[in-house]
């Protein structure tokens, strides 16, 4: 494995998309669908097995953050807030002496909201710009009405021409999000200010249901491709901008995901609920002009990029963080697989699990779950259901999980106010 250090890395820019699911990256590789992520993925350093350690945005995006677990640093659910006291990422860059600035694209992503802000000289969160009829309408008709209403009638017609559809397209439903248009002309606006060194931070939210896409794509593929297409489109441009200000050179480019998107794989849609690999498993390239492509196998986390990051900036990693740095070690070899210590949204499951490169357990209250990844990669033979342990390591892999859990801090309960609630019922994370 190389070291992917260079001396010409100046600046770092972190683009992170919601729900991109590494298989269908792979997917729309295989069909020329995504020009610019294939480029990012093939023409640089990437990790085919790296793993999320939650399945929703806020505390996916938070442990990207910190490099620590949900039950360590307290944000296990969308819409809470990070303590001050927890070290972050950009915050140790700043204080460093660089630039920095964060670009979101929902509303619970939002520095008031999440917290996440701290440490980003400018955080541009969209403002009041979330939303404009959408939550007039959902005040007007009560709410549980409107959205049995609108989820039986929105999918009538064709995929491509149907109420859901047109209300987008149309700007009447924006779901507390704005578009990677958006999110693209604030991030070019970051560019214009910061000097280098710098560190920027984009996250793309367009692959999201209610998913964002240029309806003519729909004629050739389905909606969550059609969202890949379009995201990609406007990273390129993100890219571009970067060349046109001779930034391109000295900028380490990172793309990964939050998490993935359980597309009918295990019998439903969406996130939070399960914690099979569409969820969990992501993308992870790390791109430079000095940087050879590579594939590396070893599994890693989501919560070692901010470690990674900091290594190769040469700014001191906080004691804190869990995660570390998927540089080659110090004898030239790989950095090692890493276990994945996984968690659901408590909202929908109170499931917990760990992932080896070998072997999935997923633990909910007393019962257990467990997939021999090597003969079972879709996890479809439940080895705990099948009565078939014996000869497997599920004792191990159970006292493993069970002293990870019990090394987590306590966490209460935030409080969380209507408009918050609202917002993440209308965003699918509230049953």
């Amino acid at each position: 494995m190389q070291d992917f250090d260079s001396h010409a890395i100046e600046n770092v820019l972190l683009v992170s998309i919601d729900c991109l699911r590494e298989d269908w990256l792979q997917r729309g590789i295989s069909e020329s669908t995504v020009p610019t992520l294939e480029r990012l993925a093939t023409d640089g350093m990437y990790f085919d097995k790296a793993f999320t350690v939650a399945n929703t945005t806020d505390p996916s995006l938070t442990s990207f953050m910190t490099a620590s677990y949900p039950h360590t640093h307290g944000v296990q659910e969308n819409g809470w807030g990070l303590d001050e006291s927890v070290p972050v990422l950009a915050e140790e860059i700043q204080e460093a002496g660089n630039d920095t600035f964060g670009v979101v694209s929902v509303d619970h992503l939002s520095d008031e909201h999440s917290g996440l802000g701290r440490g980003f000289d400018e955080y541009c969160d969209g403002g009041g710009s979330y939303d404009t009829l959408y939550p007039i309408l959902s005040r007007i008709y009560d709410t549980k009405m409107f959205n049995t209403v609108f989820g039986a009638v929105k999918d009538i017609g064709t995929e491509q021409w149907n109420l859901k559809s047109l209300l987008r397209q149309t700007g009447l439903i924006r779901l507390h999000c704005r578009t990677a248009k958006s999110v693209t002309q604030d991030a070019v606006s970051q560019l214009d200010r910061v000097d280098s060194p710098f560190f920027g931070w984009v996250h793309y939210f367009d692959m999201h249901e209610p998913r964002n896409y240029d309806r003519s794509d729909l004629e050739a593929h389905d909606e969550y491709t059609a969202a890949m297409k379009l995201v990609d489109g406007y990273v390129q441009q993100l890219l571009d901008e970067l060349e046109s200000r001779n930034l391109r050179e000295e900028t380490l480019v990172i793309l990964t995901a939050d998490h993935g998107e359980a597309l009918d794989d295990h019998g439903y849609t969406g996130h939070g609920r399960q914690l099979y690999d569409e969820e969990l498993h992501v993308p992870l390239a790390f791109h430079h002009p000095d940087i050879e492509p590579e594939t590396v196998s070893e599994q890693v986390r989501t919560i070692d990029i901010a470690p990674t990051v900091l290594d190769l900036l040469d700014v001191e990693v906080p004691e804190e963080f869990e995660g570390r740095s998927v540089r080659e070690n110090d004898d030239g070899t790989p950095p090692g697989d890493r276990d994945a210590f996984l968690t659901a949204y408590p909202e929908f499951t109170e499931s917990i699990g760990l992932r080896t490169p070998g072997w999935k357990l997923i633990r909910e209250g007393s019962d257990h779950e467990l997939y021999d990844l090597s003969a079972d990669p879709a996890e479809e033979n439940d080895l705990v259901a099948a009565g078939s342990t014996g000869g497997t390591p599920f004792d191990d892999l159970c006292e493993k999980l069970q002293a990870w859990d019990s090394t987590g801090n306590e966490v209460s309960d935030q409080d969380v106010d209507a408009d918050t609630q609202e917002m993440l019922k209308d965003l699918g994370y509230v049953d």
